[in-house]
């Protein structure tokens, strides 16, 4: 396609002669005006009278009405990278230079032109015009290769940090597996302490009862612990059957155990409808997740206070809810949680149940995302992919 050149001078002779010798020498397309005024209406003017944008504008300085830099001035601002020239009398010299650096017109040509000095300024106008294009072409692709680098190293990093704490959990989990194969047959000893119970409250021996029962207490608590750092040594991606289910049913069934917990029933456990959302899942998992998340948010409560489950279905998957306004966590605990063996619950806690639901929910291709503020609260979302996606 031929760049286009407009001409503007209110001499006749001047346009008539120039825009012939143009059309003639060079492959564009040339318009040519004798009036400022209606080459500014074609050049940013209305849609009914707008010619084809410019590529090169060459204008007389001095003109009635308009002179050529008030007129270079408003093609600047219509069309920014258009190639601008202003023709000039000997006299109006000192004021071409200047109109050049106020305008950023590219060249000035003195009257009498000469016509092969002209064809090659504007030649090389062009020319600048097409290498200033590139530049900012390349400039741009360069900036989107600069940010899909910096995204990737982000992503690389992120990996790189995975994989770090993969392995120092599986490390971590070969050891805390052999010592909780230990100390499980160790605990399966003290189970004989609730035949000695039994015994003793048949005897109503009340003293042997009492340590009794505070043997069997202990033993399954500690058995409890046991269990969830066997479930933190079970390595990642280990197979178990996922299928459809219905997470509502998942979620009732969890909270009707939960219901007998002692944590549990010191607060108020409120369930909040959200439909029937379907997700592939392995029921008992997401369960020990719910369970899980309901007895660390009761754990934080006062006696009485609420805690509410709720579900909610959208075209991204499905949220499962669980809220407290209990003691919440600071910034420097929150940055924690989920770190192996890192616990705020003294004795009563391992450190890992946090993080083997986030396990949990990784495996079913989900999210587990936790915010808090300390003195209100705690919620965590459990987000579930949509059926078809896990």
């Amino acid at each position: 396609m031929a760049d286009v050149v407009y001409l503007v001078d209110d001499d006749p002779l001047v346009t008539r002669s120039l825009s012939t010798a143009l059309r003639l020498e060079s492959p564009w397309e040339v318009h040519a005006y004798e009036s400022p005024t209606e080459a500014l209406a074609a050049l940013t003017g209305d849609a009914a009278a707008r010619g084809p944008a410019p590529d090169v504008v060459i204008s007389d300085f001095k003109m009635p009405g308009m002179d050529g830099l008030t007129l270079l001035r408003a093609v600047r601002a219509a069309h920014p990278d258009a190639v601008l020239m202003l023709l000039t009398g000997f006299a109006d010299k000192d004021a071409a230079i200047t109109a050049i650096n106020q305008v950023g017109i590219w060249q000035f040509v003195e009257k009498p032109w000469d016509l092969g000095d002209l064809l090659h300024k504007i030649q090389t106008g062009l020319d600048k015009r097409r290498l200033a294009r590139e530049l900012a072409t390349a400039h741009t692709e360069l900036s989107r290769r600069n940010a899909e680098l910096s995204r990737s190293l982000e992503e690389l990093g992120r990996a790189q940090a995975r994989l770090v704490e993969t392995e120092r959990l599986a490390a971590v989990g070969r050891v805390v597996s052999g010592l909780a194969h230990e100390l499980g047959n160790q605990l399966s000893l003290v189970g004989y302490a609730e035949p000695i119970a039994r015994r003793a409250r048949e005897r109503g021996d009340a003293e042997t009862l009492e340590y009794a029962e505070i043997l069997v207490a202990t033993q399954r608590r500690l058995m409890a612990m046991v269990g969830e750092i066997k479930d933190f040594a079970r390595e990642r991606g280990a197979a178990y059957v996922r299928e459809p289910l219905d997470v509502a049913a998942v979620v009732d069934e969890a909270l009707a155990m939960l219901r007998y917990d002692g944590e549990v029933r010191r607060v108020r456990l409120r369930r909040v409808e959200g439909g029937h959302p379907i997700a592939v899942g392995h029921a008992g998992k997401l369960s020990q997740v719910l369970i899980n998340l309901v007895r660390n948010a009761a754990q934080a409560s006062p006696d009485g206070a609420e805690v509410v489950v709720s579900l909610r279905e959208s075209a991204t998957g499905t949220d499962l809810v669980v809220e407290d306004h209990g003691v919440g966590m600071t910034p420097e605990v929150l940055a924690r949680i989920g770190e192996p063996f890192f616990t705020t619950k003294g004795e009563r806690g391992t450190g890992l149940g946090l993080g083997i639901a986030r396990r949990i929910v990784d495996e079913h291709g989900g999210q587990l995302e936790v915010r808090s503020q300390a003195g209100q609260g705690t919620t965590v979302t459990v987000h579930l992919p949509p059926l078809g996606r896990a």
